[in-house]
């Protein structure tokens, strides 16, 4: 019994290292491989100076006329395009929101087609992209509205907001902001 009990004195504090070294390192593994739940990481601007570039086509809209939105973003210091890059825009007229949805582009290009129907609602045509959680172009790379949205002459206010950019996860922790005048004529 003596030689049980010595045995059990020599060999419990090694069992009892090896269950918590077992126990910390199964759980450092999970805590590694889980991402569920957990913030992502901010995106850093850094020292780079942030420019939105807003095209639209034709450059003079006319009411009820078809046309593209083109936006993209660069860093005037080096002069690279920001890529995965997620906006919020909202187009509004008048003080009333005509449109406002969050779109995701992968290389930093968007495009958004606006295609005037006759029609009492304004939606959005695309993919949604459940890991950004935002519309993103369709196989055949459109991201589409169709509706009213320029069917009246006058000025329209195009909002963005920048919400994450560099991975398609990490949000910045202000957005960027830019507003745009666009002019629809008669």
């Amino acid at each position: 019994m003596k030689n049980i009990t010595k045995g059990l004195v020599f060999v419990l504090p090694y069992m009892c290292i090896f269950l918590v070294l077992a126990t910390v390192s199964s759980a450092t593994n999970y805590v590694n491989a889980q991402h569920h739940g957990a913030p992502p990481p901010l995106a850093a601007i850094g020292d780079r100076n942030i420019k939105m570039n807003l095209i639209s086509e034709p450059v003079t809209i006319v009411s009820g006329q078809n046309s593209q939105l083109k936006m993209s973003l660069t860093d005037l210091n080096s002069g690279k395009k920001i890529q995965h890059v997620t906006y919020r825009i909202t187009i509004s007229k008048d003080n009333q929101t005509k449109v406002s949805d969050f779109f995701h582009s992968h290389n930093g290009d968007l495009a958004i087609s606006s295609r005037n129907v006759d029609s009492a609602n304004i939606r959005v045509e695309g993919t949604f992209d459940t890991l950004t959680n935002a519309i993103i172009p369709d196989p055949s790379g459109k991201i589409e509205v169709a509706g009213p949205l320029f069917s009246e002459p006058g000025s329209y206010r195009a909002d963005a907001e920048i919400i994450t950019i560099d991975n398609d996860k990490t949000d910045l922790s202000t957005p960027l902001e830019f507003q745009f005048g666009i002019d629809v004529k008669k």
